[in-house]
């Protein structure tokens, strides 16, 4: 039987948010050993999906910054 991956159902915008947060944490050491199992996880999906990982991270990075641009108007 084949174990369930979260992101498999996420659309391309929500794994590439994923991606860069899981990639931050990486980054600042923070949890470590899992956050290089999810990362391997995210991988995975975009490899299924024919994304690369350039593609994913300028697609969260993206999603981020339009999200973080809508908030900060809502908050004004």
């Amino acid at each position: 039987m084949k174990r369930k991956n979260f992101y498999e159902k996420l659309p391309a915008e929500l794994l590439g948010c994923f991606y860069c947060f899981v990639e931050k944490k990486i980054k600042n050491g923070e949890n470590l050993g899992r956050m290089l199992f999810e990362m391997n996880q995210i991988e995975k999906v975009a490899r299924e999906r024919g994304i690369s990982l350039l593609e994913l991270r300028i697609i969260g990075h993206w999603f981020i910054q339009k999200e973080n641009n809508i908030t900060k108007h809502e908050i004004e």
